[in-house]
């Protein structure tokens, strides 16, 4: 029985069941912290814990999945497409916003991380923080940082901004589109970019190309470090 669980066609039909099961929290409470990401890996977690399964022969197991990445990617480019005339007039302040952001957010970690202690290979963890896994990954790699750290402090700034943003934004009575997607898409990347289309279909749009473009700013100021 048990090593049926830790089978490869129980951990995929779990994973899928666990977000559903997150999917179905979320759609009752709308609470940002109650994301079926975070917990769909809470639950796996539970799991993996319960069972003693080896983390590596486990991700090995659901590697299938990430076949559904390139779908899922090439979604977000719906909503773009179909906002193209709001993004065509905005696209320089998109440019700029994004790499300025990009700048400020890994600056900051540069300057702040050393002055808090933080060993070089923890700040270089968190450098990439605004972008999205793929790319934070990458970058952490290139500058000499952990890759789970990377990916946990990607997770978390997700998680931050998606919470922190639209109430801030409401507060402030920023109702601008373009102001709310830039502030979600390039900070909470691809969590941001969900709760923007949430929230309205053109600061969606705004919040998938500032992803993207905050992923190339962050990627190119990486060589430079």
């Amino acid at each position: 029985m048990a090593e049926f669980l830790r089978s490869q066609v129980v951990g995929i039909t779990l994973t899928f069941l666990f977000y559903i099961i997150g999917v179905k929290i979320y759609q009752k409470t709308k609470f940002p912290l109650f994301s079926p990401l975070i917990i769909s890996t809470l639950f796996l977690i539970g799991y993996i814990q319960l069972l003693g399964i080896e983390l590596s022969g486990f991700l090995t197991d659901l590697s299938g999945i990430q076949l559904f990445l390139g779908p899922l990617v090439v979604s977000l480019a719906i909503p773009i497409v179909k906002k193209m005339d709001l993004i065509k007039r905005n696209f320089i302040p998109i440019i700029v916003g994004s790499i300025v952001g990009a700048l400020v957010s890994m600056g900051s970690i540069l300057i702040l991380g050393p002055l808090l202690g933080l060993e070089m290979d923890m700040v270089y963890s968190i450098v990439p923080k605004q972008s999205t896994t793929p790319i934070a990954v990458e970058v952490s790699d290139l500058l000499g940082g952990i890759r789970p750290i990377a990916v946990v402090v990607v997770l978390l700034t997700a998680v931050i901004g998606v919470v922190l943003i639209p109430p801030i934004a409401k507060r402030l009575k920023l109702s601008d589109p373009v102001v709310l997607g830039m502030s979600l898409g390039a900070t909470a990347h691809a969590m941001g970019t969900a709760k923007a289309l949430e929230i309205d279909p053109e600061a969606g749009a705004i919040a998938g190309i500032a992803l993207v473009f905050s992923g190339i700013a962050t990627a190119i100021i990486a060589l430079f470090l």
